[in-house]
């Protein structure tokens, strides 16, 4: 038996209502490493590090994550279905765009190098668990 648990969202596509089923690990690690790969290229807008070592490491980590996460949705995409990895992007957007005003009221304004920096753990596991979600 299957414990995972599933985000079900159903839409009308030509007049047929069709369940679309998102592993939640999968939205949850998606969401999680769309919003630290945001923090990291934050982070690269406003580097004012003296070190042009870790820029450059921060420069590679982040267009590798990025090729990582579009090369993801595409595949996804083409695996599973186009109208779910649209709602995995959708629903890791609609949640960046919620934290924003979260952000604002708990003054992280200027902490998006914590979030950069924990990116560097933190986008590895969830590509690991959004690779192992794939069917």
């Amino acid at each position: 038996m299957n414990d995972i648990i599933y985000l079900c969202a159903i839409i009308i596509v030509r007049g047929q209502k069709k369940i679309m089923n998102i592993p939640i690990t999968l939205l949850a690690s998606y969401a999680a490493f769309s919003f630290f790969g945001f923090y990291q290229k934050l982070h690269i807008k406003n580097f004012r590090g003296a070190s042009q070592s870790f820029l450059l490491v921060l420069n590679l980590f982040t267009l590798a994550a990025t090729i990582f996460g579009v090369g993801f949705l595409l595949y996804y995409g083409y695996k599973v279905s186009w109208v779910e990895s649209a709602i995995l992007f959708g629903v890791a957007f609609a949640i960046k765009f919620i934290w924003f005003p979260i952000e604002a009221k708990l003054g992280l304004r200027n902490s998006y190098f914590m979030f950069s920096l924990a990116g560097f753990v933190i986008m590895p596991v969830c590509a690991y668990f959004m690779w192992v979600a794939l069917p």
